[in-house]
Parts: C-alpha cells; structure tokens; sequence
C-alpha cells in the first residue's frame, strides 16, 4: 500500500510540474531591459497579466524589477523613463516600466497590484497619492518586496523613500543662486504658488534663513511673500505690481513651477533684464528662451532620471544583502553620501538649469 501510495505521489508531481508550463529558465515575458508597455487609464488599467512567467526568477539570478511612473506619455516621465532603460543598458538588470496613461490613482494602484502578484522582487515608483499606495505596498512588503519610492516622503510602508534634496538644501540653494546674479545686496521678495503649499513655502522659508546668515547687504521688503496661485499669468502680474511699489525691488526668490516663468515675461516687458532677477524651481521647457536671452539667469529643479537611477540603485544594493547608512554611495552625481534618516534618504541632487544647458532635457 505505501508503494502504490510513493507511485501516486510521484505522478502527481510530474503532472503537475507538466501543467507549469514548460521551461523556467527563461526571464518573464516583460523583463526584457527596456521595455516599457503602458496600461490603460482606467479601473482596468492594470498591464497586461503575463500568467506565472512574471512571477519567475530570471535564470540568472537578478532580480525581478518594476518603476511605476504617476503616468506614461507625459515629458517629465518619458524623460524619467529614459533614465530608467539607459540604467538597465548600462546595468544588465531588466526593468518593468509601466504606469497609467493619466494621472490617475486608481489606475496606478492596481497597475502596482497586479506587479506585486506577479511576483517582482523590486518595486520602484512616485505615487499619485501616497495615502492610496500604503496598502498595496504594505502587501508587498510582507511578500518580501522590496519597495523604493520618491516624492512620497511621508509614506509608512516603503522601505526608503529617495529625495533630491531636503527643503534647507533647496531653499539655500535658490537663494545663493539670486544672491549671486543681485551681487549679494538690494531688496528681494519671495513668492509661492499658495501659501498652503508646505514644501513651497518651506524652500521660501530656508531661502530667507540663507539670506540672514550669509548675504547681509540684502533685505527681504516689508511684503515679504507673495502666492501667485500656481499661475505663471498672476506671477506675471504680481510682478508688475510689486516692482511699482517697490522702485528698488532687484531679485523674486519663487519656489513654483510658475514663478519665474510669470516674473520673467514682466521683467523683459519692462525693459529690466540684467536690473531685476527671478528664480525658481521651474521646467526647463517653460524657460529656455528666458535662459537663452539672459532674461533668466538660472532656475533650479533635480534631474529625475539621476532620482530614478539611484532608487534603482539602493534597491539592487538591498536584494543583494547591503545595509543602507548615511554616507553610501547611491552611485550616480548628487548621491555620492546620501543621508538617511528612518526611511528618509537625501542627496544633493539639486542643479541650475541655465542657457548652457537647458537643451539637455526634454521636458
């Protein structure tokens, strides 16, 4: 009777190794380096479901990885995705790349899912909305994942979380940058997009502390702040109206994306290019002619594909067994000596686009 049960056993397992379906020694369908397929949108917006051959481990031993974007199709992201299949050329490692086609939360979330139960070692993304993301990647987690995010500083469940810069890094950053183009001295204000916005008004924040401690001969004017509404046609407008109250008004320390584009069109419509400065955080493409007719002297912003590469990084260094602490080497310019603080890594990843090299991004 034992006999005939062993005989059992063993042609259960052999069915059963036949019904896998074939052989596993080939990487998942979607792990070719490079790929990037993206999904629909809506609920059902989720790639396609490759069946078990995602779940396998390729034959060579790395491991299976996934970049979740806020959406495909859109500039910051394709270049982001850029950055992505140049680190997986360069690496041999094999990359997932897929997100929604609209900024959709919903839609990242279940695009998200279906990776997890598709059985990826290493899940990377941005959330739309951080709060959505927790539990799938609670889940994750659990399952042995590793999960690496941006832009999601105050998220729970992610093993780290990967940031350009912290807000003193930037703020002071902005503000040396001005100082330098006002030749440290003259009237200076700062604008936000909203006075709600905390990141915003953290940056402006740390601006002004970098103007108190190193740049004297320069005074902030009684306004002091100003929100233009995340609107480059207020900015333009502010602009006009605070240089008319303010005669010796000399430098516009933004923080938002449409600071400086709004204050520069007022600038070179008053004839005061090379009299009154404008910086802030900004994209390239809303810029360059600004840059390139000395309107602009600089802006500030990271390289997101430089944030991408180093949260590639620190995942592969965690699934091959290192154990991140400040001082590491996340491999790629601006994250030579991250800090690290809980989950909370940092770099020094914050540039100056200016005319010399705005036309090396595309977004």
């Amino acid at each position: 009777m034992k006999k005939l049960l062993a005989l059992l056993l063993t042609l259960v397992m052999v069915l059963g190794l036949a019904a896998c379906g074939g052989d596993d020694t080939q990487p998942a369908q979607d792990n070719n380096a490079g790929s990037s397929q993206p999904a629909d949108s809506g609920s059902d917006a989720a790639p396609t479901d490759d069946g078990a051959a995602d779940a396998q481990q390729p034959a060579d031993g790395k491991p299976v990885i996934a970049f979740v974007p806020k959406v495909m199709g859109q500039a910051w992201w394709d270049y982001v995705q850029s950055g992505v299949m140049d680190w997986a050329a360069e690496t041999g490692y094999e990359v997932i790349y897929k997100g929604p086609t609209e900024v959709d939360a919903a839609a990242q979330v279940q695009i998200m899912t279906d990776l997890v139960n598709q059985g990826v070692d290493i899940l990377c993304f941005s959330p739309n909305d951080p709060g959505a993301c927790e539990q799938i990647c609670k889940e994750a987690m659990e399952k042995g994942i590793i999960v690496v995010s941006t832009e999601a500083a105050t998220m729970e469940n992610v093993d780290y979380d990967v940031e350009a810069f912290n807000d003193a890094g930037l703020g002071g950053f902005l503000m040396d940058q001005l100082a330098a183009q006002m030749g440290e001295e003259g009237e200076y204000i700062t604008m936000v997009g909203s006075m709600t916005m905390e990141s915003q008004n953290n940056w402006a924040d740390a601006a002004v502390a970098r103007q108190q401690e190193a740049y004297p001969n320069m005074t902030l004017v009684p306004d002091a702040r100003v929100a233009d509404d995340s609107d480059a046609e207020k900015a333009y407008n502010l602009t006009k109206e605070l240089i008319q109250k303010y005669p010796n008004l000399k430098g516009i320390l933004g923080t938002g994306s449409f600071d400086a584009p709004g204050a520069a069109r007022a600038i070179e419509e008053l004839g005061l290019t090379g009299k009154v400065f404008a910086i802030s955080v900004a994209m390239p493409s809303e810029t360059r002619d600004y840059l390139k007719d000395g309107v602009l002297q600089s802006v500030g912003l990271w390289d997101p594909s430089l944030s991408a590469k180093a949260m590639l990084n620190l995942a592969v260094a965690m699934y091959n067994g290192e154990t991140p602490a400040s001082g590491m080497d996340l491999g790629v310019e601006g994250y030579e000596s991250v800090s690290i603080d809980g989950t909370l890594v940092v770099g020094d990843g914050q540039i100056a686009i200016t005319k010399d090299n705005v036309d090396n991004f595309t977004f």
